[in-house]
């Protein structure tokens, strides 16, 4: 498995946001969008794994500097 990393996301982002805008590129095997829990809310940064390393390039790849959620640009690492 193989993991990527969404930076810069909006916090009105949500799980199932992420995984629609991911899905296209592979087999997601989770996502684990990381939660301020002081506040109640997304911190603008997710860990997403997909089931192959390919995968995983492939999101890299179609998803930097993309909009994500209508407003945010997501940087992908």
């Amino acid at each position: 498995m193989a993991a990527t990393v969404a930076t810069g996301l909006s916090f009105r982002t949500t799980e199932e946001n992420l995984r629609n805008a991911f899905k296209n590129f592979g087999s997601l095997v989770e996502v684990n969008l990381v939660m301020d829990r002081i506040a109640n809310r997304p911190r603008g940064f997710a860990f997403l794994r997909y089931a192959t390393e390919d995968e995983s390039k492939k999101a890299i790849e179609g998803m930097h500097g993309k909009v994500c959620n209508g407003t945010n640009v997501v940087d992908i690492h």
